[in-house]
């Protein structure tokens, strides 16, 4: 009986936190929209914790590959439509980054609209919270 009330907990917890996530980075897209376009810096100076070149790669309309061209056949799948083998392909592009390049990758799926299977993004979370 304990097993099953705590994996139901563990089921809405995830459930939640995909929800969530979808939320915060469908609200991200729309500010992004607003904001107006800076000027490019030439480099980065050091001086900041985040570089504002990053900012700025991020609000770009261009889309980075991160070695995930497989990803593309999944363009309009929805977050729950994903079976094993295709959640273990994002995955294994997901592990395979490194974690400055992270939210870079979240944006080339959101521009390519792609959206990440649940689970993918209830790992996600646990990996940014570190």
């Amino acid at each position: 009986m304990k097993v099953l009330l705590i994996s139901l907990v563990v089921i809405a917890l995830i459930a939640f936190l995909s929800t969530w996530i979808g939320q915060k980075l469908r609200a991200r897209k729309g500010e992004m929209e607003e904001e107006p376009e800076a000027e490019p810096m030439e480099e980065c100076c050091g001086a900041h914790e985040i570089c504002e070149t990053d900012l700025l790669n991020k609000m770009s309309e261009e889309i980075i590959y991160y070695e995930d061209e497989e990803l593309d056949a999944y363009k309009n799948y929805e977050e729950n439509d994903y079976n094993d083998d295709q959640i273990d392909e994002f995955r294994e592009v997901l592990y395979s980054l490194k974690e400055k390049e992270i939210e870079g990758w979240m944006r080339s799926l959101e521009l390519r609209e792609i959206e990440m299977p649940s689970v993918i993004k209830s790992e996600l979370v646990f990996m940014l919270v570190k």
